[in-house]
């Protein structure tokens, strides 16, 4: 009885692959008197081998003419995708008739991948295309005794 107990361990893992999310590339500086301007679009923008320092590029975008818009469409290029793992792994002990203490640990983020945010959308501007930011916590783990009675 009780080696069945040491190996009567609970685990659960969550894998999340997500793609990028679609983006729009702006002007900085507009050229419609004040009135929101998107550039002509001359290439694809994407690059074959893109990186947070440089992940659109941006020498495929110029202004249009004063006081007209540009042809670059709305959510052209996308952003970088996420791998996300999350675990835990808990063990509960019988302590006398319906009391039980449960260990449980949690990992969140497991293998510490870097979910990046959108790079900079203005391809007019000294960091256009750079990514500075990021949209999920690093890893965290959490142990944690419980007791409960069922």
């Amino acid at each position: 009885m009780k080696a069945a107990s040491l190996v009567s361990f609970l685990a659960f893992c969550l894998g999340t692959l997500t793609t990028g999310r679609p983006f729009t590339v702006f002007m900085q500086t507009g050229v419609n008197n004040g009135a929101p301007s998107w550039p002509n679009r001359i290439g694809s923008g994407e690059l074959d081998n893109p990186t947070v320092d440089l992940w659109y590029n941006p020498k495929d975008f110029v202004a249009p003419p004063a006081n007209t818009y540009g042809n670059s469409g709305r959510g052209i290029l996308y952003g970088p995708g996420h791998v996300n793992v999350d675990t835990s792994l808990s063990k509960r002990f019988v302590i006398v008739g319906r009391t039980n203490a449960e260990f449980r640990w949690d990992a969140f983020n497991l293998f510490n991948h870097p979910g990046f945010g959108f790079p900079n959308q203005n391809f007019d501007s000294p960091t256009a295309g750079r990514i500075t930011t990021t949209v999920v916590d690093n890893r965290s783990m959490l142990r944690r005794p419980a007791t409960c009675v069922r």
